[in-house]
This record gives structure tokens, sequence and C-alpha cells, in this order.
């Protein structure tokens, strides 16, 4: 855990408390959620924190907001609880604080069961953007633009309309937790890879109650879960997923109502050693040909994994029983630390910097209502 710099605090100019915050690919920029229904954008200038633009975005409390990656603009988007999840583009026409400078670029969202989404997070691979959602019932949507250059352009769901729960459905008077954490990275690390992974797959983590779902797609794309994340004696009030596929592992960290920060190694047995798969990453990390353009529209045509998922099922339930479709490998969690300073339920926890020196930096809700 980093302890040696103290947080940074600054007057957020909220009317009632802060329920989210997240900063951008570069760090240089913060958004601030609140139950004032208000999203604000901060600046980082010197040692200070400048205000670009403060709106209302929802009916309701917002609950989460995220980043878009830094290659379509600068794009966020926010859950309330007026049952909307909303995309916001900044439009640098308007000037700062001028409660226009970020417009809304899509329809919004609901889910499909009527309940409000309380987690998203967005997954960028090269140009394409993938959204993931999940509602206070635990349904659980993954969502992509038609066209991945036009983010404010119609959204289809990987489900086909079909509900998706990541555990059965809780009734209304049972306390419930869902957190949703993409792996950021290009490719899922080198030892699954070697085991039989597809280096496409997307890999997602999801806080479900007391425990962490963590899901993978395999050749057809198809979600299966490849490991749980167990050991809390409370719900789960967040997942942060670490950069660093190069290492062989992956790890994870969990926020915990029980006042406990846990670190999990996610490692793969019967992989190949590293040298019989250098020339599988090679092709993997190669830059992709021109795409062709449709003459009609003037638009490329899909790429990546927008291309495999052109010419593939689109995403299904999980399925246990295909354990042995191509592409799906199982992976072994062990939890290698237990963070016990908090005595406050553990909101929020974040991976910082990348690669092989990872820091935990962890936040529990004061009086003052701004995490620390």
């Amino acid at each position: 855990m980093d302890t040696d710099e103290p947080f940074q605090t600054f007057q957020h100019g909220h009317q009632d408390l802060v329920l989210a915050a997240a900063y951008d690919f570069y760090g240089k920029r913060l958004v601030t959620a609140s139950a004032d229904h208000k999203l604000k954008v901060w600046d980082k200038k010197g040692d200070d924190w400048r205000l670009v633009d403060s709106w209302k975005a929802h009916d309701g409390e917002i609950t989460d907001v995220k980043w878009n990656g830094p290659f379509v603009g600068q794009v966020l988007g926010s859950v309330g609880e007026d049952g909307f999840c909303k995309l916001w583009e900044e439009d640098i026409s308007y000037p700062p604080n001028s409660g226009r400078r970020f417009k809304q670029i899509m329809t919004p969202l609901a889910s499909k069961t009527q309940l409000p989404w309380v987690s998203l997070d967005f997954k960028n691979v090269n140009t394409e953007t993938y959204l993931a959602l999940i509602t206070r019932d635990g349904e659980l949507s993954i969502m992509e633009p038609k066209d991945h250059d036009m983010l404010s352009n119609e959204w289809s769901d990987w489900m086909q309309g079909v509900g998706f729960r990541v555990c059965p459905e809780p009734s209304r008077a049972e306390e419930t937790s869902f957190r949703v954490y993409w792996h950021k990275e290009k490719m899922p690390c080198w030892q699954a890879i070697g085991a039989g992974l597809d280096y496409k797959a997307l890999s997602l983590a999801v806080a479900v109650g007391d425990f962490v779902k963590v899901y993978r797609t395999d050749r057809d794309r198809r979600l299966y879960v490849c490991a749980e994340l167990r050991g809390a004696s409370d719900l789960v009030r967040d997942v942060s997923w670490a950069n660093g596929s190069m290492r062989g592992y992956d790890i994870i960290a969990t926020g915990s109502k029980d006042g406990r920060v846990r670190v999990y190694e996610l490692r793969t047995h019967n992989s190949a050693d590293q040298t019989s798969i250098l020339q599988r990453l090679k092709v993997a990390t190669a830059p992709p040909p021109p795409q062709p353009k449709n003459l009609r529209s003037g638009r490329t045509t899909p790429s990546g994994i927008g291309a495999g998922l052109a010419n593939a099922s689109r995403m299904q339930a999980v399925q246990e029983e295909d354990e042995d479709a191509p592409g799906r490998v199982k992976q072994t969690a062990v939890m290698v630390a237990e963070l016990k300073e908090h005595r406050l339920p553990v909101w929020r926890v974040v991976f910082s910097s990348s690669g092989e020196q990872q820091k935990v930096r962890q936040s529990s809700k004061t009086i003052d209502n701004f995490p620390r």
C-alpha cells in the first residue's frame, strides 16, 4: 500500500455527498459525481485542481462515473438513480464553467430490469470501445457502438436482449453490492495465452456480494467464469485489476465492507513456457493492415474484436457444461495480501502506476463527504 505521500484534498463544491470520482487515462483530469445530481470535471494545474465545468447530469443520485480511453475524444460515462447510463463528450467550442461544455452524445441507456445501473467501466482495444454495466439486482450488460468511430451512434448489447444475471435475483430487502472492472491491457497475461486462452479474449472482474467472479471470453466470444475470488467476510464494495500482462499472472485487489483490502494473484496451470509463445504474441501485437473502406458509407470495416464479433455469435450466458470449449482456460486465485489498516468499510480501491511496480490506493468515506 502506498503510504509515503498523503492524499491531496480540495473543496469540491458539491451540495451533497461525493459518491464517485475517476481520473482520466493520463491522470491529469478528475471527474466527481455527487448525490446532488451533478458532475464536475477538474483539470490539474500545478498543485491545484481547477474546475472546468459543472452540470446537472441525472435526475437522481449519480452512483458511478468513468472516463473512456483517450482515443475517441474526451468522453465519460455516468450512471444514476434515475435508471439511466449516459455518455458525455467535451465540446471545446463552449467556454469553461458554462454548464454546456460536456454534451450528451447518445440516447440514455435503461436496464432491462427497470432497476438502476450501479456500476460501469470502459474497455478500449485500439480505437474500439466496450462498455460493461451492471444493475442493482445483478443484471450484466456488455455494450458496444455499431460504429466504434462514432460513439454517438446506436449501441448494441452483446446479450441480444437475453437477461444475464451474475447471481440469483436478490430480494428487494437484501443489501447488495455489484461492481464491474475490465482488464485494461490489450491482451491477457502470456501464461494464460500459453495455456490456450484466446489472445483477443476480453476479461472482466465482477463483484457479486461477498466475492468476485472473473469472466473471460472464449474463441466463440462466449462469456465464462475462469476464477472466483473469495475470502471477504462482508460485501465487496470495489474491485481493481492491475496492469502488467507480461508478468505472467494477474493481480486483482478488492475493497470490502469488512474494512479489509485483499490482493489476489490469478495464476494459470499447464501453460506453455514463455519462449514457445513469443511468436504468437508477436503476431498478436503486430499492427493490423489498413482496413478497406465501405464505398457506400465511407467508414472502415470492423477490425479486431469487432470483426470477430461480426463473424461469430454474440456473447451468450455462461454455460459451465462447455468447460472444454476452445479458448476456455480455468485459473486459480490465491490471496497474497490482506490489508487491515481500515476500521471503516472500504469503498474504493485502485492500482496506481503500471508494469511490475504496483501500488494499491484505498479509500473510505469520511463525514466531510470526500473519499480519503
